[in-house]
C-alpha cells in the first residue's frame, strides 16, 4: 500500500503518494497528489489512509493487466449511502456488487452511522483517485438495498475562529490564569479576528499570521479610549492608524502579541484543530532584543528629583495613602519596578545577617516577577531606614495587614502597581516632568545611571536590580537571590548611591488612621 506523505501549502493541506515503478508507465505519473481540503489532524490522516487503500487496489488491478476497470458507478453508491443517512431510522446499510475500479468486494454492509460515513469517504476517495489516473467510471450502477441509519454528527473543519477564541479564553479563566494574561490575550485575539475574519480555525495560515502582525505594528496606543478610534472596528482602526502615520508600538509590545498568538495556536495544535503551526518559519525578534526595548528610557535629572520630593508638594500629594509616600522612596533607592514595590507583603521585609531588606519574589497571592533574574533580596539603603521605613512596617503588622500597601487594588488583574504608576505619573506632570513615557520606571534608570557614574560594574548593579542587559549570561545573574555571601557587596554598592536630594521623614503613626480605616 502506498505511503502517504503530507504537504503543507499556503492553499491548504495535501497528501502525496508515490506511484510504484512497475505501474508508472501505465499511470504516466511519478506521484499522485490529492487535496485534503479543510481537514487537519486525525481526520486528514484517516482520509489519506482511505485514499491509500483505494489507490493500492487500482495499482493491483493495473498489475493484472485489466485496463477496462469495469464495474458499478461508485458515485451512485455514494449517493445511495448518503440518502440512507438522511432517512435517519435504521442502523444498517447494504450495498450489493460493490466494485472499486476492477476490484470486486461483493456485498458491503455497514453497521451504524459512523461505518456508513467511513464507507462514503472511502468511495469518494476512490472516485477522486480514478479521476486523477484518467480511469473512466462505469455508467450503469447496480442498485443497492439501502436501510436508514441514525443521523451522525457532520464532520467539520474545526470551530470558527470566534468560537475557538471564546473556548480558549474560557479555558484560561477555568485554569485561573493571571487576570492580566486573560485581558491581554483577549485584546490580541480580537485584533486577529478583526483582521482575518471569522474563518474556520483549522485554516489559520502564515498569511493570516503576517496580516495579524502587520495590524499590531500599526495599532495606535490607547485606541479604545481615543475618540477618533474607539468606535471603529479593527480593520478601520488599522487603516486610520496607517493614514495618520501613528508611531509603531515598542518591540516589547509586538513581542507580547506574538507570545499570546503563539499560546493560542499551541492550544489549537494540542486539540488537533491545526495539523501544523502557521507561525513556524516566520522570523521573530529575539526575546532579549524585545526585552531590551522595554528597558529603554531615561533617568530623572537632579532638578526633577528635587521637584518630585519637594517637602511641601510631596507631603500634600502623599498624605492620604502610604503607597504614595513610600513607593517613590523605595523606587529611588532600590531601582525596583513599580509592581515589585506595590505587591510587597509585610512578611517580605526581613533582616538577614544583620542587614534589613526586602524580598522580591512570588511567595504570596497576587505577586508576580518578570523573570527568574528578578527574584532577589534587596538591602534597604540607609536613607530609607533613616526616613523611618521600618517603623511603618511595624505599624502595618500591628494593624493586622498582610500587604505593605493595602490601598493598592488588583481588581483588574493587571497588577498592584497599576494605580501607583498612574497616580505618580499624574503627580510628576504637575511638578514639571512632562516628557512622554517618563514615569515611575525612570527611578530604575536613575538608580543604574548614578551607580554607573561612580564606577560600579554591571554585575554589581544587576545584583540589586535583577536586570540583565544582554551582555551577561543569564546563568550568571540568575543565580543571585539571597546568597548571603553577596549581601555585603550589595550594601557596599548601595552606600555609593547618592541622589543629591533629601527625601521626607516619616512621622510615627502618620498613616495610622488610613491603615485602621481600610
Amino acid at each position: 500500500m502506498p505511503k502517504p506523505y503530507f504537504l503543507s501549502r499556503p492553499s491548504g493541506l495535501y497528501v502525496r503518494f508515490r506511484v510504484p515503478d512497475d505501474v508508472r508507465h501505465k499511470v504516466g505519473l511519478r506521484f499522485i497528489v490529492r487535496a485534503l481540503g479543510p481537514l487537519r489532524g486525525d481526520s486528514a490522516r484517516l482520509l489519506a489512509a482511505r485514499q491509500a487503500v483505494a489507490l493500492s487496489a487500482v495499482f493491483d488491478r493495473l498489475r493484472k493487466g485489466d485496463g477496462e476497470m469495469a464495474g458499478i458507478d461508485p458515485k451512485k453508491l455514494i449517493e445511495s449511502a448518503e440518502r440512507s443517512l438522511a432517512d435517519g431510522s435504521a442502523r444498517e446499510w447494504t450495498g450489493t456488487d460493490v466494485q472499486i475500479g476492477g476490484v470486486r468486494f461483493g456485498s458491503v454492509t455497514t453497521h451504524g452511522a459512523e461505518d456508513t460515513l467511513d464507507f462514503i469517504a472511502t468511495m469518494k476517495a476512490a472516485v477522486e483517485l480514478q479521476a486523477s489516473l484518467g480511469t473512466p467510471s462505469p455508467a450503469e450502477p447496480v442498485a443497492p438495498s439501502p436501510q436508514a441509519v441514525s443521523p451522525p454528527a457532520v464532520a467539520s473543519a474545526g470551530p470558527k475562529l470566534s468560537k475557538a477564541i471564546e473556548t480558549y479564553l474560557a479555558d484560561l479563566e477555568a485554569a485561573k490564569r493571571d487576570r492580566k494574561t486573560i485581558i491581554e490575550s483577549r485584546h490580541s485575539l480580537r485584533i486577529l479576528l478583526g483582521v482575518i475574519g471569522d474563518v474556520p480555525s483549522s485554516t489559520l495560515s502564515q498569511d493570516h499570521a503576517r496580516a495579524f502582525f502587520d495590524a499590531v505594528r500599526h495599532w495606535p496606543s490607547n485606541a479604545t479610549k481615543r475618540p477618533q478610534y474607539r468606535d471603529l472596528d479593527v480593520a478601520q482602526v488599522v487603516a486610520l492608524s496607517k493614514a495618520n502615520a501613528e508611531p509603531e508600538p515598542a518591540a516589547h509590545t509586538i513581542n507580547k502579541h506574538r507570545q499570546r498568538l503563539s499560546a493560542f495556536v499551541q492550544s489549537l495544535l494540542a486539540a488537533r484543530v491545526l495539523a501544523h503551526n502557521p507561525l513556524k518559519g516566520i522570523v521573530w525578534m529575539t526575546e532579549h532584543a524585545a526585552d531590551a526595548d522595554v528597558e529603554t528610557g531615561r533617568a530623572f535629572t537632579t532638578e526633577e528629583l528635587q521637584a518630585i520630593f519637594d517637602k511641601d508638594a510631596f507631603g500634600a500629594w502623599a498624605k492620604k495613602y502610604p503607597h504614595r509616600f513610600w513607593g517613590p522612596i523605595l523606587g529611588l533607592y532600590s531601582g525596583a519596578r513599580v509592581t515589585e514595590i506595590a505587591q510587597l507583603y509585610a512578611a517580605d521585609i526581613e533582616t538577614i545577617d544583620g542587614v534589613p531588606g526586602f524580598h522580591i519574589t512570588r511567595r504570596f497571592k497576587g505577586q508576580k516577577i518578570k523573570n527568574k533574574q528578578s527574584k532577589r533580596f534587596v538591602p534597604l539603603a540607609k536613607p530609607v531606614i533613616d526616613a523611618g521605613f521600618l517603623d511603618y512596617v511595624a505599624e502595618v503588622r500591628q494593624a493586622g495587614h498582610e500587604r505593605l500597601f493595602p490601598h493598592l487594588p488588583n481588581s483588574t488583574g493587571l497588577g498592584f502597581g497599576r494605580q501607583l504608576s498612574r497616580q505618580f505619573s499624574t503627580y510628576i506632570k504637575k511638578r514639571g516632568v512632562a516628557d512622554s513615557g517618563v514615569g515611575f520606571h525612570a527611578f530604575r534608570h536613575t538608580f543604574a545611571t548614578l551607580l554607573d557614574k561612580v564606577g560600579e560594574s554591571v554585575e554589581a548593579i544587576s545584583r540589586l536590580t535583577g536586570h540583565w542587559d544582554g551582555q551577561q549570561a543569564p546563568s550568571t545573574l540568575g543565580k543571585f537571590y539571597i546568597h548571603r555571601e553577596t549581601i555585603p557587596l550589595r550594601v557596599a554598592t548601595l552606600a555609593k548611591f547618592a541622589t543629591g536630594v533629601a527625601v521626607p521623614k516619616y512621622r510615627a503613626a502618620q498613616f495610622k488612621q488610613a491603615l485602621n480605616d481600610f
